[in-house]
């Protein structure tokens, strides 16, 4: 069994030949340069060696050049196998200094192994060369190494070049491609918040971003949501957060409030975690819309068309009821025989009159409801306004709202005018009438009562309803959705026998107080 020797510093390659070789029956050992190499051939020669050319310590040129000049070693043959030295000028080289093949990598098993053996029997069949026999001029020897190593080296530095070459260019289009997104991530018309998985601290957020919080990024990243808003706020926040984190998949929240800067704000925000290449949430990402002028004009279209309809069935109803009923009054009156009869249809005509009069008057009222935009009104100065033109010599006044301030439609106005008309014309006997408010948990309870009848139990919600039998006016309707428009609800606490009591809720932040208010 012929004993085979290889070179090679890189172990993958070692280990490749060497199986292959045992493959094919060959005893096979195992150098990793040419220093190594020739100190063991030197101790026990091998039947051949197979080398490859490029190797620290002594690589495979000086490897042969001491190979074929050692009288006990120029004798057995010696192959080059290599990935590197591939120009025909490299092969030349390694044949002037006496080696039988230059074959380059790969090859197939079956192609070495046939060479192997093909150069182990051209040996055996070839004369030993004599001992002492030069392997050649040594100067031309080194001229020629010189030459193959410049030649490596500059196409080595030609590759390092284009490498070089290729990475810049794909450095710049990297550059590029972050640049884009980075362009595309500061002008998106939307919120983006990056935050750290670990304790939730902000490290990235785009301009709509800094806008909506109403600070610049070098003063918001390394803060938490604690940092930056309410303590209920931010533990909601930080909940749903969590709650990305640990679902693996979008989180979406429809419609959140937040306070900022800049006032309230509402957003519809979905937020998912981001991993690291190991699947561990490393970050989450929040991307937010803000929604709110959307959902203003939602809700503006929904009362818009709540108020057209009612209005409609208002105005279209009535007055062709009160058409109607006059028209036919008309005609009775015409086949009635005596005066009596005749002045009660009368009386009559002139009620259908006065009721088509009320719903034209609330009509245009109606209509000019929300037209303008909601303010911020001074109540007292509202209800004296309202009561200016009515005649109250008989009925005191209390009022205790001085500074108070309600955001409310410009036509406040009309609901402190429909409130005392009422007191006017339905409460018999009533002498007072007090104005006052306080203030709850909720927002601010502003309230009007008067000293009269008061309000049976079963009309109390009826009295806020289209016109009726027992409910002759729509003044207390017309209240109700001027007040409605800025979300201050009304109702009627009064006691009956004690008086009526109306109650206007008003939400936080619609109210505050004037200099000189409580």
């Amino acid at each position: 069994m012929a004993k085979i020797l290889i070179a090679d510093d890189i172990l993958q390659n070692r280990y490749l030949l060497e199986s292959i070789l045992k493959g094919y029956g060959f005893e096979v050992t195992a150098a990793r340069n040419g220093a190594e190499a020739l100190d063991a051939a030197r101790a026990d020669p091998p039947a051949l060696i197979v080398t490859d050319i490029l190797m620290p310590v002594m690589d495979g040129f000086e490897l042969c050049r001491r190979w074929k000049a050692d009288d006990r070693l120029k004798s057995v043959p010696f192959i080059f196998y290599t990935a590197t030295y591939t120009d025909p000028k490299d092969e030349a080289f390694a044949k002037s200094l006496g080696a039988e093949r230059f074959i380059v990598k790969p090859q197939k098993p079956e192609d070495l192994a046939r060479a192997v053996r093909e150069v182990l029997e051209e040996n055996r069949n070839r004369s030993p060369p004599a001992a002492g026999e030069p392997a050649g001029d040594e100067t031309a020897i080194l001229r020629q190494y010189n030459e193959v190593l410049f030649r490596k080296l500059e196409r080595k530095v030609m590759q390092l070049e284009a490498d070089v070459a290729e990475r810049e260019r794909a450095e710049a289009a990297l550059a590029e491609q972050e640049a884009f997104l980075s362009t595309i991530v500061e002008n998106i018309p939307i919120v983006l918040l990056v935050k750290d998985a670990e304790d939730l601290r902000l490290v990235r957020i785009n301009r709509a971003g800094e806008a909506l919080l109403g600070c610049p990024r070098e003063e918001i990243y390394g803060k938490t949501d604690r940092d930056l808003f309410l303590q209920d706020e931010a533990d909601r926040i930080i909940e749903t957060d969590r709650q990305a984190l640990a679902a693996g998949r979008i989180v979406e929240i429809p419609r959140e409030t937040i306070r900022t800067e800049s006032g309230e704000r509402i957003l519809h925000t979905r937020k998912i975690s981001l991993c690291d290449t190991a699947g561990a949430p490393k970050y989450v990402l929040a991307i937010s819309e803000d929604i709110t002028e959307r959902v203003a004009v939602e809700e503006a279209l929904s009362r818009a068309t709540r108020k057209l309809s009612l209005l409609n069935g208002i105005t279209f109803d009535e007055i062709q009821s009160a058409v109607f009923s006059l028209a036919g009054y008309l005609e009775l009156e015409t086949e009635l025989g005596t005066t009596g009869q005749r002045e009660e249809c009368r009386q009559k005509q002139a009620a259908m009159v006065q009721a088509l009069r009320e719903s034209l008057a609330f009509a245009k009222n109606y209509q000019d409801l929300g037209l303008r935009p909601p303010a911020w009104q001074n109540v007292m100065h509202a209800f004296l306004y309202a009561i200016s033109h009515l005649d109250m010599l008989d009925v005191s006044r209390d009022l205790r709202v001085d500074g108070l301030e309600i955001y409310a439609d410009p036509l406040l106005e009309k609901v402190f005018s429909v409130l005392v008309e009422n007191v006017v014309l339905h409460a018999a006997g009533a002498t007072r009438i007090d104005l006052w408010y306080r203030e709850t948990e909720g927002g601010l309870t502003l309230i009007f009562e008067d000293d009269g009848a008061g309000i049976p139990g079963h009309l109390k919600e009826m009295i806020f309803e289209k016109r009726c039998e027992e409910k002759p006016g729509m003044g207390l309707l017309l209240a109700r959705e001027i007040l409605s428009i800025t979300d201050i609800a009304i109702r009627e606490a009064g006691t009956p026998g004690e008086g009526a009591r109306f109650e206007m809720l008003v939400p936080k932040g619609a109210y505050r107080f004037a200099d000189g208010g409580d």
